[in-house]
């Protein structure tokens, strides 16, 4: 990842990961059912291991594949822009600054606002753009929320301002008790 001079990176995160349960559950069921088939029959005993590689084998396969994939996605929040960014053979990367932000908000249904995950949805001048799903989504907003409000003072608050003009060019003000007439 490269930073500009200015920026630091606030907080990266890795979405929730999506279709590992099964291959994991057919995994183990097909590990446990060799085990149990090997006690029971002596030619799964003879030939366990051909077993778990041609029935675990394509089941690991998926796992990993899939792993990868997960493992691949980030959103990275700097001080100047958020960064989607994921692939895994054709790797892609999003950038949009914080000015450009309009608003964030969070996509939950009732499930997902169960176990704190959900979609958050960037709003910019030109359309909505959607992160996957990650854990707890509200503090990703806040997160942007506080680095999009977080306005450097273009002018520090301890600048002295002094008068460099000549008394040609000083305008006396007007008095309180004067009143502008219609031809000011």
């Amino acid at each position: 990842m490269k930073w500009r001079d200015d920026e630091t990176a606030v907080i990266a995160v890795t979405p929730v990961a999506e279709g590992l349960v099964r291959p994991l559950i057919a995994l183990v069921l097909v590990v446990a059912a060799i085990v149990e088939g090997a006690s029971r029959v002596h030619f799964v005993h003879d030939h366990a291991s051909w077993f778990a590689l041609v029935l675990g084998g394509p089941i690991l396969v998926v796992l990993l594949t899939r792993t990868w994939r997960w493992r691949s996605h980030k959103v990275h929040v700097s001080t100047q822009r958020v960064i989607l960014e994921g692939g895994v053979l054709r790797h892609w990367r999003t950038s949009i600054e914080l000015r450009d932000v309009l608003a964030t908000r969070v996509d939950q249904g009732i499930s997902e606002r169960l176990t704190r995950r959900g979609v958050v949805v960037l709003e910019t001048g030109l359309g909505p753009i959607i992160t996957r799903r990650v854990r707890h989504p509200e503090a990703l907003c806040r997160f942007i929320d506080a680095e999009r409000n977080h306005v450097e003072p273009a002018v520090p608050y301890d600048t002295v301002f002094g008068f460099d003009g000549s008394r040609d060019q000083w305008i006396p003000p007007r008095s309180r008790l004067s009143r502008p007439t219609g031809n000011d």
